[in-house]
């Protein structure tokens, strides 16, 4: 999924795809993540007054920094309904194969940038990867003390359900996001086995929100069910989101097209060494916005027709990919 922090140049390509960099006119990077964010929400706002939208890996937006404006940062505030960071108090180590302790400096630096966003009254929610009861316990007393709303996924791969209830049960039906004081990322359902199971799993939890994808295998989710899953097994409603990348383009994905194996488009830039078949993107260009929005065809689009109530806009952080290549290339 990629939607932990990465801070990284110089990625190493997969699957054989020789990407060519071709010069560009200078790009504003925080300021054209923010323009599309709040294109999304326009969009949406005219089609579906009310759908939501949920933005992870952009925390340093809403800090005036790496280019980034007062401006632009009051425009996020009001394009999003609320933010995630991951690994706010503990991360999964890649090399070692499991959960560690976020370095302090890091933690520090997401409540820093996150400040903003709890004063203008976004949800905050805070997903830490752990592998102990220890670890899982002091995440959430962590994150309640600072207002966040956490949760401690012992699974990287966010491929199944926990095995205990959410931290807080929350009977009351729920609406709008500033409801939720709980919530479930479940982004890859192939070990249900079935869709039909896989469904009857994520009815059977009391989950405020549910962020799931928009897909099963290839086909979307339907209205219908969409309109179960908003039921919680308690009897309350909740929200369901589903997951949109915004910054990566992946090669399993229904727009994805064979000859760009061999062939890719010049806004297709390099692969993420950390997750297969992912592709960061020049999120500015006119040629990604028509995949995201726009037509039946489009992602967005699609997510409003099977009824969701927003969208869960992942590695918005790719705009910091782009600002530290750039000052690589300066020898800053």
């Amino acid at each position: 999924m990629g939607i932990f922090k990465i801070i990284a140049t110089g990625l190493a390509l997969c699957m054989g795809i020789s990407v060519v960099t071709k010069a560009e006119p200078a790009v504003n990077y925080p300021k054209t993540m923010v323009d599309l964010i709040c294109n999304l929400k326009s969009y949406a706002e005219e089609k579906s007054p009310g759908f939501g939208f949920v933005g992870n890996g952009g925390a340093g937006l809403f800090l005036e920094q790496d280019g980034n404006t007062g401006e632009n940062v009051g425009r996020l505030l009001q394009a999003l309904d609320g933010t995630m960071t991951e690994s706010v108090y503990f991360r999964w180590d890649v090399e070692q194969g499991r959960a560690v302790r976020t370095e302090r400096e890091d933690t520090d630096y997401f409540h820093q940038a996150l400040a903003p966003a709890r004063t203008a009254g976004l949800s905050v929610l805070s997903l830490d990867y752990v592998d102990s009861e220890d670890m899982a316990q002091e995440s959430y007393r962590k994150n309640q003390e600072k207002g966040y709303i956490g949760w401690a996924s012992f699974r990287r791969e966010l491929d199944a359900l926990p095995e205990d209830k959410p931290s807080k049960v929350n009977c009351n039906d729920v609406t709008k996001l500033s409801q939720v004081q709980n919530y479930l990322v479940l982004l890859n359902p192939s070990k249900f086995g079935s869709k039909e199971r896989y469904l009857k799993a994520l009815r059977g939890t009391d989950y405020d929100l549910l962020i799931v994808d928009l897909f099963y295998e290839e086909s979307p989710l339907t209205t219908e069910d969409i309109a179960a899953l908003r039921k919680k097994a308690n009897g309350g409603r909740r929200l369901v989101y589903a997951y949109m990348s915004v910054g990566e383009a992946e090669t399993y994905r229904y727009y994805w097209q064979p000859q760009w194996n061999d062939n890719p488009p010049d806004w297709l830039s390099e692969a993420n060494p950390d997750w297969d078949n992912n592709f960061k993107v020049k999120y500015w260009r006119p040629e990604w916005h028509k995949i995201l929005y726009g037509s039946e065809h489009a992602y967005l689009d699609k997510i409003m027709s099977a009824g969701f109530d927003g969208a869960f806009l992942d590695v918005v952080d790719a705009y910091y990919y782009y600002v530290a290549r750039e000052a690589e290339v300066q020898g800053r």
